[in-house]
């Protein structure tokens, strides 16, 4: 897939755009955000309420730790631990439509899993048993058999925190937390640094990290210059803007623009082994494109260099290595494009040498 970014912690407003405090909130949704952060920077006990029979993964009664690690007010990260498995993090996302739920899957080393990132949107019924509220919410989707599945999220601050998923509204597996007495507080997830750290990159990394930020606050116009002959997806003939619009110390935020389409924005993040490139697709009304059609990406195997950075997937398609390329040379280009086999599928070329206006935020953000 062409286009478009992320993980990470740093969700800092963009210059001139002032944060607000979680707690409060107007609607269910920000009341929801606002009972997690209300335990922010607390560690509770869990336990394995259903589980299958057949899931290696939580049988034997594991001990289970959740941790509200980060609290933002576009974002809530809760990792949860199975012993020495430090794997997982829970990403609850404020949109423009109500709350995204997806899972950060690392392995040991901090790269990331092939399966990660998946999730779903908060739903209302008839997918959902319930409508949102300020207590639960649901992340249901309906498959092409018609099954309807997905994830439940219960919380009552100072009491019980659970967490499950759910197959035709019966319970496939569903974890309780103890939110009444907190424990010692876990170690790090996989791939995350510690709090208020900055991960150590390889020097080509931090030259090519620098470059991009280089550019923060600033738009720029660009054009396709390779597209496949039986490509559908471009004319050729597009007004593109990529706009440097979120620089922080740990993640940068690139909405791509193509011409009044708003709903692309690459996501680069640093991580404890180099830097991840995610792609974050929304609709008009802020809700995440469905399925496989957002966040998904990858991260760098190398240290590439200053000026360009290969993001490739671990497990090859049909035998070739695909992935994703970015260049910057400061002043001058910005590429981003994909790769099948080293060599350009998509690239798109962006005009460093003149900023142009800058274009309204990206859908649901």
């Amino acid at each position: 897939m062409l286009l478009l970014a992320g993980c990470g912690a740093d969700t800092s407003p963009p210059a001139g755009e002032a944060a607000t405090p979680p707690a409060g909130g107007s609607d269910v949704h920000d009341q929801f955000l606002a009972g997690l952060a209300a335990h922010c920077g607390e560690a509770f006990a869990g336990r394995v309420i259903h589980a299958p029979a057949d899931d290696p993964n939580f049988a034997g009664d594991p001990e289970l730790v959740m941790h509200v690690r980060e609290c933002s007010p576009e974002e809530v990260r809760i990792p949860v631990h199975l012993g020495d498995d430090h794997s997982r993090t829970w990403i609850f996302s404020r949109t423009g439509g109500g709350v995204d739920l997806r899972h950060d899957h690392r392995h040991e080393d901090g790269t990331p899993e092939p399966n990660t990132f998946y999730g779903a949107f908060v739903s209302g019924p008839p997918l959902a048993l319930e409508p949102p509220s300020a207590n639960r919410h649901e992340f249901k989707r309906e498959q092409a058999s018609g099954l309807v599945s997905g994830w439940v999220v219960e919380i009552v601050p100072g009491e019980r925190y659970t967490y499950g998923t759910q197959r035709d509204g019966e319970w496939r597996h569903r974890f309780d937390f103890d939110l009444s007495t907190p424990v010692a507080l876990p170690p790090d997830p996989w791939g995350h640094p510690r709090l208020g750290t900055v991960p150590e990159l390889p020097e080509s990394q931090e030259a090519f990290w620098s470059r991009l930020a280089h550019h923060c606050g600033n738009a720029y116009r660009g054009a396709v210059t390779v597209r496949p002959e039986t490509d559908q997806l471009f004319d050729g003939d597009e007004s593109l803007t990529v706009h440097f619009r979120r620089c922080g110390e740990n993640r940068l935020e690139l909405p791509f623009h193509v011409e009044d389409d708003r709903s692309r924005t690459w996501l680069l993040t640093r991580t404890t082994r180099g830097v991840d490139l995610r792609h974050d697709h929304r609709h008009r009304d802020g809700t995440p494109e469905p399925g496989t059609s957002t966040w998904y990406g990858a991260h760098t195997l190398a240290p590439g260099a200053p000026e360009r950075q290969e993001f490739l997937r671990e497990e090859r398609r049909n035998g070739v290595v695909t992935g994703w390329a970015i260049e910057i040379v400061p002043d001058e280009r910005y590429t981003y494009g994909t790769l099948r086999d080293g060599e350009w599928v998509y690239r798109l070329d962006f005009d460093l040498t003149a900023p142009v206006q800058t274009p309204p935020a990206p859908w649901g953000h």
